[in-house]
């Protein structure tokens, strides 16, 4: 919040204010400080970056909501909603180049709180160096997720979608960003190249993981809990994990409801919607795949040393998975 505590104009900063004091997880940023943790950096080190990936994810749902025109986020209006589409896109663009912003601060502080009986490297060069790394892998995210954002708009205008289609699109628009604050983590704390890339796969199959369960919530959540609106992906016609996949063994008038949900938008009935994703299997595949992916996450992390990052982390994939909001 510091970030945006004071400035001006106010049609810029109030509504980053709004988004940033509107509560939320802050996955991503946790997992910048935990990957670092994870390869013996320091916290200090990880926290202009965690402050970027906040900022970076928090871009991303300002303009997400602009494009699927969504009245309400963490329970409270959304920022186009509240301000109109210009000042959610200037807000929105601004907070990416706070984001860069606050990343550049890493070069200026050491990678490691302690040498673990290695060879210290916190020389400036190297410092420079892995903030080289850091600065592609985050601009990778930006440009990763505005293509994964933009398979999701094309996708609405799709009669059918496979699963490879959508598993691509999930992973530029949703585990692209939580991948990367897991692999920046690990390179702010001055990680070797083996676990840099452990530490990104993790991030890749919760990631997947976190969609998914996401995909599932908004037919079978609770309001109050997920914080927006149950149906909401059917009233827009997007191709989800439960859509897709049901798609692919309804019949007759099952199929006919689910191909209404995959062309057109406009309300639909979710207790119908979900009955035919009840028994094509959808949602228990989403489930199993849940489950799959998170194993998958934990096992990448297998060849780190124990620390108390990876403990969390372990813990932080296994509750994603049984999430409610």
């Amino acid at each position: 919040m510091r970030l945006v505590a004071s400035g001006k104009p106010a049609i810029v900063y109030a509504p980053l204010r709004h988004t940033l004091s509107s509560g939320g997880k802050r996955l991503r940023a946790l997992l910048v400080l935990l990957g670092c943790n994870a390869v013996g950096g320091s916290d200090a080190s990880a926290l202009p970056a965690a402050v970027a990936l906040e900022c970076l994810h928090n871009f991303t749902l300002i303009h997400d909501d602009v494009m699927d025109r969504s009245p309400v986020r963490r329970g409270r209006p959304t920022v186009h909603a509240k301000w109109g589409d210009a000042v959610a896109v200037l807000a929105g663009d601004h907070l990416m180049s706070l984001g860069y912003q606050s990343l550049l601060a890493t070069a200026r502080l050491p990678a490691r709180a302690r040498a673990i009986g290695r060879r210290d490297r916190l020389d400036r060069i190297d410092r420079l160096d892995r903030l080289d790394q850091i600065l592609e892998v985050y601009t990778r995210a930006y440009r990763d997720v505005c293509e994964g954002q933009g398979f999701d708009l094309e996708f609405e205008r799709r009669r059918e979608v496979s699963m490879r289609e959508y598993t691509k699109m999930i992973g530029l628009k949703t585990a692209c960003v939580i991948a990367a604050a897991s692999e920046i983590g690990a390179l702010a704390g001055g990680g070797r190249p083996a676990e840099v890339r452990s530490l990104r796969l993790y991030g890749e199959r919760i990631g997947l993981a976190f969609q998914i369960r996401d995909d599932e919530l908004d037919v079978t959540g609770d309001p109050k809990e997920f914080g927006k609106k149950i149906g909401g992906d059917i009233a827009r016609a997007k191709k989800t994990y439960l859509l897709v996949k049901a798609m692919e063994t309804a019949r007759g008038t099952d199929a006919a409801l689910l191909r209404s949900v995959a062309t057109a938008r406009g309300a639909r009935p979710v207790a119908k919607v979900r009955s035919v994703y009840e028994r094509t299997g959808a949602i228990a595949a989403a489930r199993r795949e849940i489950v799959k992916l998170t194993r998958a996450a934990k096992y990448a992390l297998g060849s780190l040393p124990e620390s108390a990052g990876k403990s969390i982390l372990i813990d932080i994939a296994e509750r994603l998975a049984g999430r409610t909001a």
